[in-house]
């Protein structure tokens, strides 16, 4: 969920945050001076990125809970799939548990708000409390298949408004600090970087596209510019930034087929929204009905679209992909020989570190303890598949948050790890010869 040039053409392209198959378009840039070597990275969430700066979030949509969807490929003979202990739903107290529990979107407690302040102010990290808290919040752990420059990073940085960008709130570098890219945790407007966030399970992405569409061409062109204007009103992006993107968003929704951008989407939702109101002043002559019967199914789709992107927190750590972009792109295929070698071991104490900084941030910003998770347990439903963060040691990130905040060894926050390559079994993708070691117990 442009980046910088020809550096980030590739790069774009196989930050899928590690996809089973690269076979998402995106947009080229002139390489940054400097730069040897050209890499891909792929973006599930990605809309075109743009020129520059400066950001306010617009106001969040209405809430709507909805639960992680259960694998929809067939499970091997014999097995089941990892459960994941239900949220815990305890009322706030005096004190914490202080027995092994999974504190999954338990609210946090006085004494743990100040812990957390109190931390993350010795980290330089600022909290963040601009958030109206949802029912359900996740934490969502990627890694991004590719070595990413600092260069790189801070243009992510810079383009995190809106539209704009891959949509990560965070990325984590192995040696330096982490890069908020959106300090504003929970943001609901932003790219989706799952395909879990831009529910295609609700809505499978050849019929959302249709549908879009469908309204798109029904819509009449005063309400279509008016459409555009409101999708990226208050976002904070410069007047060449927001003709850029709605150019874009035009040329893609009157196309016959191909992939529909975040601009596109939201222009589209907000002609829904007007004609679901019961302004029919939208409609050309005669397409009503048209743009009904597309919308109908859509705003479903828009609710639970919204309600997921501004429930979740999603963080890049930095990590290896491919050996060269000649060959197979696949960093979730263990028997690709086009794997790069990652570091022993895989992540380093700073990446955890940071993964730790930013979880309490988010807990903070949500006043509960987000459910820690992985775009391979997000996106099991999904035939392409993907696989990030792949040979991360759940168990040692749990032990760091429980460690921190004085909770008792063996506590968790989010799912039960699952270690291996199974999509709808296992939920941390971990293969002995390619992590280097085996799965922890």
């Amino acid at each position: 969920m442009t980046l910088l040039g020809l550096f980030l053409v590739p790069i774009i392209a196989t930050i899928s945050i590690n996809t089973r198959s690269v076979a998402f378009p995106v947009p080229t840039l002139a390489p940054p001076p400097g730069t040897g070597i050209a890499q891909r990275i792929t973006s599930p969430g990605l809309t075109t990125p743009l020129p520059s700066p400066a950001s306010t979030p617009a106001a969040s949509e209405p809430q709507v809970t909805i639960p992680v969807p259960p694998p929809l490929r067939p499970l091997p003979s014999g097995t089941t799939a990892p459960s994941s202990p239900p949220p815990t739903t305890l009322p706030p107290t005096a004190s914490p548990p202080q027995v092994p529990t999974n504190h999954t979107n338990r609210a946090l407690v006085p004494s743990e708000r100040d812990k957390i302040a109190a931390y993350l102010r010795s980290r330089n990290l600022s909290s963040n409390s601009s958030v109206t808290p949802v029912t359900d919040t996740r934490f969502i752990l990627h890694d991004t298949s590719v070595i990413m420059a600092a260069s790189t990073l801070d243009r992510e940085r810079q383009l995190g408004r809106g539209p704009l960008g891959l949509g990560v709130n965070a990325f984590l570098p192995r040696e330096n600090t982490a890069v908020l890219a959106r300090p504003n945790f929970y943001e609901p407007r932003r790219p989706t970087t799952t395909e879990f966030e831009k529910a295609s399970d609700i809505l499978v992405k050849p019929e959302r596209e249709r549908l879009l569409r469908q309204v798109w061409r029904a819509t009449n062109e005063t309400a279509r510019r008016q459409a555009l204007d409101t999708a990226l009103a208050n976002l904070g992006l410069s007047a060449g930034e927001i003709a850029s993107e709605q150019k874009e968003a035009r040329g893609k929704l009157a196309a016959a087929s191909g992939r529909i951008y975040t601009t596109a989407t939201w222009s589209v939702e907000s002609i829904c929204n007007r004609y679901n109101s019961g302004d029919k002043s939208v409609a050309s002559p005669g397409q009503a009905a048209s743009i009904g019967n597309a919308c109908a199914p859509l705003s479903n789709y828009f609710n639970v679209r919204n309600s997921r992107v501004k429930s979740s927190v999603a963080a890049e750590i930095v990590q290896v992909g491919a050996r060269s972009e000649r060959g197979n792109q696949n960093t979730c295929s263990a028997r690709n020989p086009n794997i790069a070698t990652l570091p022993t071991p895989p992540y380093s104490d700073n990446q955890y570190g940071s993964a730790l900084g930013l979880y309490l941030r988010a807990a903070l910003a949500a006043g509960k303890f987000p459910q820690l998770t992985t775009h391979f347990a997000l996106d099991n439903f999904d035939p392409e598949g993907h696989c990030d963060p792949r040979c991360f040691n759940l168990n040692k990130l749990y032990g760091s948050i429980a460690s921190t905040m004085g909770h008792a060894q063996g506590s968790s926050y989010g799912v039960t790890p699952s270690y291996g390559t199974r999509p709808g079994t296992n939920n941390i993708w971990w293969d002995n010869r390619i992590c280097r070691g085996s799965a922890p117990s």
